[in-house]
């Protein structure tokens, strides 16, 4: 239903058992939007080939806007909103398949580190990944938007 505002999005079920009418808590719905972002930068490193370089979360901002549960079935997304030379955000959301009814949105920072260097620029060839990924180009701004 939001095909228009993610690049990937893909079907969940609420975990829990099926009929256990406690609604999902935040970390719950949390983990489900954090598991996309794995996803997302396993894609753009397995585009860019090996690297030392790792990413890591730096900053993550939710809010909770309505209520699952579990054996629901819901749809998260995830996309690039922008980047600086070191960081980049990325928007994402869980909602109810059937309604569209958002469960859970925020953003998640990215930050890129060497073993070795500490924090570093973000690798041209997986920035590339991205732009083919998500089918534009990003302009590198001065700090990552609050």
């Amino acid at each position: 239903m939001r095909e228009d505002e993610y690049t990937l999005i893909e079907d969940v079920i609420g975990p829990g058992e099926p009929g256990d009418r406690h609604h999902l808590v935040d970390y719950q719905t949390q983990e489900l939007v954090s598991r996309l972002w794995s996803k997302y930068l396993a894609h753009c490193r397995a585009e860019e080939g090996p690297s030392e370089v790792v990413q890591a979360m730096r900053r993550a901002w939710y809010q909770l806007d309505n209520e699952a549960f579990a054996g629901d079935k819901l749809q998260r997304g995830i996309r690039m909103v922008s980047r600086t030379r070191r960081t980049c955000t990325m928007a994402v959301g869980l909602w109810h398949a059937d309604t569209g009814k958002m469960v859970h949105q925020g953003e998640i920072t990215t930050v890129f580190i060497h073993p070795e260097k500490g924090a570093v620029p973000i690798p041209e060839k997986w920035w590339a990944a991205v732009e083919r990924l998500e089918g534009r180009t990003f302009e590198i701004t001065e700090r990552a938007p609050s």
